[in-house]
């Protein structure tokens, strides 16, 4: 599977006010063979939010995970 695109969550409870130093996420996209997948090259890798895209349901859910993928593909 090398997707043009690729989107990530984590619950990892160790992340930072600003989402960053999740230690789950890094160890994963600073692996080598992370950094072969085409959307990894390309810069096209983003984390997205657990709740929405994970455990959240319904049409509320859906048109956010809607909005976030129009607002990644149009990056």
């Amino acid at each position: 599977m090398d997707g043009d695109y690729l989107f990530y969550f984590t619950s990892d409870k160790d992340a930072d006010k600003n989402n960053e130093g999740n230690t789950l996420a890094k160890e994963w996209t600073e692996d080598p063979l992370f950094k072969q997948l085409q959307a990894s090259k390309d810069n096209k890798v983003f984390q997205v939010d657990e709740v929405i895209w994970n455990t959240a349901g319904g049409i509320v859910a859906a048109n956010l995970m809607l909005d976030d993928i129009e607002k990644y593909f149009l990056k």
